[in-house]
């Protein structure tokens, strides 16, 4: 039996939510979803994770702001959890906004379920986990 591919997702809208938990099901995949970046902060900071999907414009801070919290507790823990932006924001320069911030890559939405697959893919393949 194929180990499970852990995803914290951190989404404050609900319907986008809904989206998330109804992607990651039908990939198989265990969803953590969090409303908050405060309690993705603190939920990367108990559990790991194969890979982190955080969006960008969040209420309580941005995106940008949590990524490098998260950073912080991967070097603390000498790790590196993978963090793929999601956001409706297009716009120049978000893209490497993001990867300046210490996200590993960068999602538009609206995305497909064979796009948020092979993202995920992409970056636990590297992790050598099966997907």
């Amino acid at each position: 039996m194929k180990p499970t591919v852990s995803v914290l997702v951190i989404e404050d809208n609900e319907d986008q939510q809904i989206i998330f938990r109804a992607f990651t099901q039908r990939l198989k995949m265990t969803a953590n979803i969090v409303k908050r970046c405060a309690d993705g902060i603190a939920a990367a900071q108990s559990e790991t994770f194969d890979v982190i999907l955080l969006d960008c414009k969040m209420p309580d801070m941005s995106g940008v702001e949590c990524a490098q919290r998260i950073r912080e507790i991967d070097r603390t823990y000498g790790r590196h959890t993978p963090i793929i932006a999601v956001t409706a924001r297009a716009l120049p320069g978000d893209r490497e906004k993001c990867l300046e911030a210490g996200m590993d890559d960068y999602l538009s939405k609206p995305f497909t379920v064979d796009q948020l697959e092979q993202k995920i893919h992409e970056w636990v393949s590297t992790k050598h986990l099966p997907c």
